[in-house]
């Protein structure tokens, strides 16, 4: 081999080992992920027990509903981890959007189910809190209830919310997990979405409304507002 082919195979030889060098410093590192956050919780009450709600159907709701917006979550999650930095923009963004709204789907879900169970009663706080937000306890359920029946035969949800920003507690619409008051702590959330009462009431949400009332757990609402200093 002469002299002129060999500093020529060196240099590529060279070239060669740089360029696998760079490619593998920009591998990039696994996105991190928190499985154990995304996991289905068990109901925190006998589903025999409700007043006026079958166990049939909180059940459905629990294991089909809430669950699959659980795997929905973690699927995207993976599905979004295992994009590169070249992915099309418009290809993340619709991934995004339905994060978005399976997220919310399975932290809203937790939020109604926790609060199921008949317990307790409403104390002193939230009954004061509702007094200066509302004038009267009265008057905060029934325009909670009332913008729950805006809802009814559509999907979405009605949620009781603290806002740090106005100071008061607030009922929120919200439709398809993607509307919110933003800087608020959710107090209660209503599913008002159909597969939430269409077993048990058909098209009577008013019914359903009310057997929900029947079947709020105060200890855990006056857990929440407890929690906000």
């Amino acid at each position: 081999m002469q002299r002129r082919d060999f500093m020529a195979l060196g240099a590529a030889t060279l070239a060669s080992g740089l360029t696998a060098a760079t490619a593998a410093d920009t591998v990039p590192e696994p996105r991190a992920t928190h499985p154990e956050m995304l996991t289905q919780k068990p109901l925190a009450f006998d589903p025999k027990k409700l007043d006026g709600i079958s166990e049939k159907m909180i059940v459905s709701h629990h294991d089909n509903n809430y669950a699959g917006a659980v795997k929905r979550s973690r699927a995207i999650e993976e599905k979004i981890a295992a994009l590169n930095s070249s992915v099309n923009p418009f290809e993340l963004g619709a991934l995004k959007r339905e994060q978005m709204v399976a997220l919310n789907s399975m932290i809203l879900h937790e939020y109604y189910f926790d609060a199921l169970g008949t317990a307790g009663a409403m104390e002193s706080k939230l009954k004061r809190m509702l007094e200066l937000s509302f004038r009267t306890v009265g008057e905060w359920e029934n325009e909670f209830k009332k913008t729950a029946l805006s809802l009814g035969g559509g999907s979405g949800w009605v949620l009781l919310v603290y806002n740090a920003r106005i100071k008061r507690l607030e009922n929120v619409w919200s439709w398809d997990h993607m509307h919110g008051l933003w800087d608020s702590k959710i107090i209660l959330a209503l599913d008002m979405y159909e597969h939430s009462y269409q077993m048990d009431f058909g098209a009577n949400a008013k019914g359903y409304i009310d057997a929900f009332f029947k079947n709020i757990n105060w200890d855990v609402v006056n857990a929440r507002i407890g929690a906000i200093a």
